[in-house]
């Protein structure tokens, strides 16, 4: 099971003190943390249908709030980029609907970087002192203006200097001193000297989760080591850390992250808020409309296909490989062995490098430089006479393969195969319908070989799950932060972290039971050792979990 346990230490009773214990990759004499509590979404934005006056798709605030709420979220991370109108969108409108709704506001600026063309964030741009001014002075006006951040941080040092920062701080600090600044990066970029220059002028880190430098949202395995790594960095600066979670396709990736890897990386940041090894976590991108994501229908047979994957900027040598290969049955009667497929693949074109390769039995029948096929995304067929290779045999092992010819430092493709039509021998699952009968193996971490699906409910699926690990963590964190008896209240928190680990299992009716369990207590102490108002609010959200387990 991919879970870390959920332990939870009550302590210094007498003091009404709790605290949870640090996992295993924690110092023992780390001090009492306290679980981080921000349940946070960033971009997304639902647009309205129709243009204004001036043309533009403004900001829908009232459908945004109405899913931040049904989210159980407590923090929006606010884009300004994508249309001129974002900021007063956020200033006249979005603003005062979040501070009704009890929702917090972080602005979300994007750096110089991706200041290119006509998008920009308007109205100050690049001008981040102009920025720090403005948002603070605002901040003052709507008390739930709490922070803002900038993107992809690390990329933009040359303007970051320290220097600068100072002074971006300084501008800020002087109007609103409660206000935090928090860069984004990736955890590859968060280094000790990055600390030392720069951590003076920063309120935390927002660390976004891709499998480190293999780039992808695929393999999330990686996470729990990633957080632990940033978790003992920052605290030496006393620094929080927010990991912020793709729920939407990262640039170069073969699709959108699937809805069950969402369910994962967001339960796995959640568990480490428990801990308090994180403040907040934030889902990238959550789709809010549920609209079909037809960029991710790539099958040829729309059922689905071989996918072989290397990212941007991951690094590799000649000879790695990943592979997926079949033992198939030959007819030894048959004359004629041949395999007709299609292929198709999509990145840079750059001959030497990446192969396509189809083995038996280990040897290479075929093999194509992915250079070649222009234009990209572009289903092509293909036959290959197996006869010299199948002849006399009962049984083979077939093999797609994708191949590092070359090294590479920074070239980002990824190669597809379907609709394989064999002759003389069978093949079973050849249309890649689902995930069986082909075993995947390979030789690098660089490569990610597997067998895609187009899912025209995954956005809502991702919602869901998201919706409802949220809901889960802040029932926990609700119980945790009351004031009330302690004696029941742990004896509530051990229920509450209890359901929480079940749901996290995904054993659904164990978790309802122990909701059952939690509500009876609640209910045999409301108005006597709980308050009313406290019983309530629990279990209002305790009916709302049972509907959605």
């Amino acid at each position: 099971m991919k879970k870390i346990g959920l332990l939870l230490l009550i302590s210094s009773l007498a003091l009404g003190m709790f605290a949870s214990i640090p996992s295993k990759q924690v110092d023992a004499s780390t001090d009492s943390i306290e679980p981080g509590e921000m349940l946070a979404d960033y971009a997304g934005t639902i647009r309205e249908s129709e243009p204004r006056a001036d043309g533009i798709h403004h900001v829908d605030t009232p459908a945004m709030i109405e899913k931040l709420k049904e989210l159980n979220v407590n923090t929006y991370y606010y884009l300004i980029w994508h249309e001129e109108t974002d900021w007063d969108d956020l200033r006249f409108e979005f603003l005062p609907a979040a501070k009704e709704a009890g929702i917090d506001v972080v602005v979300y600026l994007v750096p110089p970087s991706e200041s290119t063309g006509e998008r920009k964030s308007y109205p100050y741009t690049t001008d981040y002192i102009a920025w720090s001014e403005a948002i603070a002075n605002l901040s003052l006006e709507y008390s739930n203006l709490i922070g803002w951040a900038i993107d992809d941080f690390n990329h933009n040092l040359n303007t970051y200097t320290p220097e600068y920062m100072a002074q971006m701080k300084e501008t800020s600090e002087a109007i609103n001193p409660e206000l935090f600044f928090t860069p984004q990066m990736y955890t590859q970029s968060l280094s000790e000297s990055f600390l030392e220059t720069r951590g003076d002028y920063i309120d935390g880190v927002i660390l976004a989760f891709r499998d480190g430098i293999y780039r992808n949202t695929q393999v999330y395995e990686t996470a729990q080591q990633q957080i632990d790594d940033a978790y003992a960095m920052l605290n030496e600066y006393d620094l929080p850390l927010y990991w912020m979670i793709y729920a939407s396709q990262l640039s170069r990736t073969p699709a959108n992250p699937s809805a069950h890897y969402v369910r994962e990386v967001v339960q796995i940041a959640l568990e480490n808020m428990q801990q308090g090894k994180i403040n907040g976590i934030i889902t990238y991108v959550l789709k809010k409309n549920f609209d079909p994501e037809p960029t991710d229908d790539k099958a040829y047979n729309d059922e689905g296909y071989l996918n072989f994957f290397i990212g941007l900027g991951v690094p590799s040598s000649a000879g790695y490989y990943t592979e997926a290969t079949q033992e198939v049955r030959v007819d030894r009667k048959s004359e004629d062995y041949s395999l007709t497929f299609q292929t198709m693949d999509h990145g840079p074109n750059v001959h030497g490098y990446h192969k396509k390769q189809i083995l038996i039995d280990g040897e290479v029948v075929w093999e194509q430089d992915t250079a070649e096929m222009v234009p990209d995304l572009v289903w092509d067929s293909i036959h290959v006479d197996l006869t010299p290779y199948m002849s006399g045999k009962s049984k083979v092992d077939l093999t797609f393969r994708f191949y590092e010819n070359n090294g590479v430092s920074n070239y980002w493709t990824y190669a597809g195969f379907d609709a394989l039509e064999p002759t003389g021998f069978t093949i079973e699952n050849g249309n890649f319908a689902d995930s069986s009968n082909w075993e995947f193996s390979s030789n690098t971490g660089a490569i990610k070989g597997e067998i895609l699906h187009y899912d025209e409910q995954r956005s809502l699926a991702a919602y869901h799950h998201t919706k409802v690990s949220y809901t889960t963590y802040k029932l926990f964190v609700s119980i945790y932060n009351a004031d009330f008896d302690e004696e029941i209240k742990q004896t509530l928190l051990s229920k509450a972290e209890k359901i929480m680990t079940d749901y996290f299992s995904e054993q659904n009716e164990k978790a309802r039971q122990g909701l059952n369990s939690l509500e009876l207590q609640i209910e045999s102490q409301k108005g006597k050792k709980i308050p009313v108002e406290l019983a309530d609010k629990w279990t209002a959200m305790i009916h709302e979990l049972k509907q959605l387990y």
